[in-house]
């Protein structure tokens, strides 16, 4: 029925058990936390026989907040006056402001307005003594809404009209807007809406006004610029050295002698062998100079191939670098565009991630607004022990308001009768999800429980029947798609015949008598959700009580938690165990011995998923 995934915020309203006077048992403080107050008390009597007061009132203010932070508000309220004295002695305003102001708190988590407002009025007078009009319009604020809490509109008002000028004059805005706030409140409970609407209306334009002068646009731009490495290549010439070998060629004329058959004279012999030989060498001549010749183009040919290498070679160095240079100018262009961009997505981010913020902090304090409003409709445990003198509620929501809720009301002879009948009427009731979603449908149930029993109707059935057709007519869930409902263990208690009715939605009533544990389910049908109108009551079972009896009813949150050593469910057989052997303490040390097992079971690993609900009330036969 409930969702099982999310986290939790820690709240918890801890109270020890107060009676009509207000007499508080003595709460025994854990060992570790008893040492730290021992070893502080040393201190405070050493610090009193050296006449130094500061030190000594500091030490006993970290006692009172030890016992205030366990539970036991007399001692705490005790140390805390204790250090007032000390304070006055040198002077220390600020400290008994503080400590005033903690005393008033310490009665408003008790209900006790009136010594609330005392001590606010305390504090008060001291703020007057700093000589400081922020003070001052501060502890006006304070005593003027405790005021409003006790429906002193008039003297509210004119504490906030004199906060408000003082806030006005100091320039303060968060002063200026709890002012205009309260007196929004305040007028509109009077009835004088004009002036309700007209408060609202300046807290509205003040608070706008300061959102606007807030926002800031921080923008940096980065240019990150990257260098380019551009490798140049290293040409070597490669010179060839053309090495021409001349080749001397050797011709050697052939000398054909001729036989003249006819008789020659011997000097045309000699005259011809040597114009042979002038041809000979003329012939030698002319090929050393073509050799030579071919030998010199040859050279102008490798010299002009080498020419044209280097050439190609400069012009191919020279392409590189100019693509080179284009590459990085590119890339540079790119990698400043892409900053640019990055930069604008980065001020876009934070101007959401602020927006966002504001959001989620207007969320919030419309939540915490809920909270006050949900806390208020709640009765204080008090009053369930002003009709049963042993009695506990262990409330602990999984987010700052709860799908959770109990609900006890003494019921009347008759409709619309004031006149008691001696019966009384506990529930314990788990709405569908939890945080905003289920306290509103809590709201809801608690009203429709208040009319139902208003209208006479005191059978536990029939109480249940009558508020699942009340949820699907305020739902309109004939209408709509809606199957939102609430699982819920009803008793009334006939104080006089000593007889116990109980009638069940899905969740059961465990009871512990002559050290027995009886369970009784509930019906399988849900209020409200996916069930019709209902015809017929829901099933009513009857105990007599014949000897003292504890009773329990509890929403599933303890039992759906997760923990221990595997990270397993609780379960239902465990914790009806638990209940049974805790029956025999006192309803003080029960709750504290809820807490502490919640505690232990979650550890450090795991998270409370869902709100968790458990109350427990004595009948006596």
């Amino acid at each position: 029925m409930k969702t099982q995934v999310q986290l939790f915020i820690f709240f918890l309203t801890l109270t020890f058990a107060i009676n009509k006077s207000y007499a508080q048992e003595i709460s025994v403080l854990p060992s570790q936390k008893q040492n730290e107050v021992d070893r502080y008390k040393e201190l405070v009597s050493r610090y009193k026989q050296a006449d130094n007061a500061q030190q000594a009132a500091f030490y006993l203010n970290k006692i009172a907040f030890i016992y205030w932070e366990n539970g036991n508000i007399k001692e705490a309220i005790n140390y805390f006056q204790e250090t007032v004295p000390l304070n006055e002695k040198v002077r220390n305003y600020n400290d008994i402001k503080a400590v005033y102001s903690n005393i008033a708190l310490i009665y408003a988590d008790i209900d006790r307005l009136d010594l609330t407002l005392d001590y606010f009025y305390k504090a008060l007078d001291v703020r007057k003594k700093m000589n400081s009009k922020f003070e001052v319009a501060a502890g006006l604020i304070d005593v003027a809404y405790i005021h409003t809490a006790l429906n002193q509109t008039e003297k509210a008002i004119q504490l906030l009209n004199e906060a408000h000028s003082l806030s006005q004059e100091i320039n303060n805005p968060r002063l200026i807007l709890n002012c205009l706030k309260l007196l929004a409140q305040n007028y509109d409970k009077m009835g004088n809406t004009a002036k309700a609407n007209e408060f609202t209306s300046k807290f509205a334009t003040y608070e706008k006004m300061l959102e606007t002068q807030s926002i800031k646009t921080e923008a940096e731009v980065k240019i990150s610029q990257s260098q380019a490495e551009a490798e140049r290549e290293k040409m070597q010439r490669a010179q060839q050295e053309l090495l021409m070998s001349l080749r001397e060629l050797q011709s050697k004329a052939k000398q054909d002698s001729l036989t003249f058959v006819v008789m020659t004279k011997q000097d045309s012999l000699k005259k011809a062998e040597e114009d042979a030989l002038n041809k000979q060498r003329e012939i030698v001549i002319l090929t050393q100079k073509r050799e030579l010749q071919e030998t010199k183009l040859r050279e102008q040919e490798a010299q002009s191939r080498v020419q044209q290498l280097i050439i190609y070679s400069a012009f191919i160095f020279l392409a590189v670098v100019f693509v080179a240079t284009i590459a990085i100018y590119k890339n540079y262009r790119d990698k400043k565009k892409a900053n640019q961009l990055l930069n604008l997505q980065n001020i876009e981010i934070q101007n959401q991630r602020d927006h966002i913020q504001k959001q989620n902090e207007n969320i919030n304090k419309s939540i915490n607004y809920a909270q006050g409003i949900q806390k208020a409709l709640l009765p204080p445990q008090t009053s369930l022990q002003e009709i049963f003198a042993e009695s506990f509620i262990f409330f602990r929501p999984r987010d700052i308001v709860s799908g959770d809720y109990y609900w006890f009301k003494e019921l009347t002879i008759g409709y619309g009768q004031d006149e008691k009948n001696g019966k009384v009427a506990v529930a314990a009731i788990d709405c569908t999800g939890h945080g905003v979603p289920g306290a509103f449908l809590s709201m809801i149930g608690y009203n429709l429980l208040d009319d139902i029993v208003y209208r006479g109707i005191n059978k536990p059935g029939e109480i249940l029947k009558e508020l699942n057709n009340g949820i699907r007519r305020t739902l309109r869930q004939d209408e709509t798609d809606n199957r939102d409902g609430m699982d819920m263990a009803l008793c009334v208690v006939d104080t006089k015949s000593k007889v116990v009715e109980f009638s069940g939605a899905k969740n059961p009533l465990v009871y512990v008598a002559n050290n027995e544990v009886f369970r009784i389910r509930g019906d399988k049908e849900s209020i409200g959700g996916g069930m019709g109108y209902m015809e017929n009551d829901f099933t009513t079972h009857s105990i007599q009580i014949e000897h003292p009896t504890w009773f329990y009813m509890f929403s599933d949150g303890f039992i759906d938690q997760f923990g221990g050593a595997d990270g397993r469910k609780y379960m239902i057989k465990n914790f009806i165990d638990f209940l049974a052997s805790i029956s025999i303490l006192p309803p003080d040390q029960q709750r504290e011995m809820l807490k502490n097992t919640l505690k232990d079971w979650l550890g450090t690993k795991y998270t409370q998923v869902d709100d968790i609900l458990v109350l427990g009330f004595k009948v006596m036969p």
